[in-house]
């Protein structure tokens, strides 16, 4: 059975629930999707959207002073009500839900939908890859311009740019400290989980 056989099964028999989308990151892709029989949406299309919903929700939480990696997106529209989640560093996930569902039940439901497909999506191996370059990949990953951030972080830590963009995994254990510190005080955390 395929995954979107397996989604088709579960899904199927959830209340108001009218598609869901999950697109692979960091390339804002349609990884699969379910939706009802009569809805015409192209999924393609609006997954390309969700990852970058995502995006954006981190820069507004973080100018708030309120980032999060454990954050969901709901938006209220006329026809539709969507909850955008992301899952992992690797996946997206957006359940649509008829606009008349009630938020607590529809709460309920993609947390659901989350368990499912977590047990489904396939499990992407972690690179062994020395710590310095996991925190760059985070700051990569969660920072508005990589490349301007890069270079506050060089300037912060006294780690010259070129050794940050292509030796970091030579950065002595002081360095990488000093990175670490530096990437925690630029994205507003306490600490990173690479």
């Amino acid at each position: 059975m395929t995954i979107e056989e397996k989604l088709r099964s579960v899904f199927t028999e959830t209340p108001s629930l009218r598609g869901v989308f999950v697109t692979a990151m960091p390339d804002c892709l349609l990884f699969t999707h379910w939706q009802r029989d009569n809805e015409t949406w192209v999924a393609e299309e609006a997954a390309a959207y969700f990852g970058d919903l995502v995006r954006a929700n981190r820069e507004g939480l973080r100018a708030l002073s309120s980032w999060s990696s454990d954050m969901q997106v709901t938006i209220e529209s006329r026809d539709v009500l969507l909850v955008i989640r992301e899952i992992n560093a690797d996946f997206v996930v957006a359940c649509a839900f008829e606009r008349s569902a009630a938020l607590g039940m529809v709460r309920m439901y993609v947390r659901r939908v989350l368990s499912v497909l977590e047990e489904l999506l396939p499990k992407i191996e972690q690179k062994q890859l020395p710590r310095a370059v996991r925190i760059l990949e985070f700051l990569d990953r969660y920072a508005p311009d990589s490349h301007a951030v890069r270079h506050r972080v060089a300037l912060r830590t006294g780690i010259t740019y070129d050794a940050l963009q292509s030796s970091a995994a030579q950065l002595s254990a002081s360095q990488v400290e000093a990175l670490e510190s530096a990437v925690c005080d630029i994205l507003g955390l306490d600490r990173i989980e690479v």
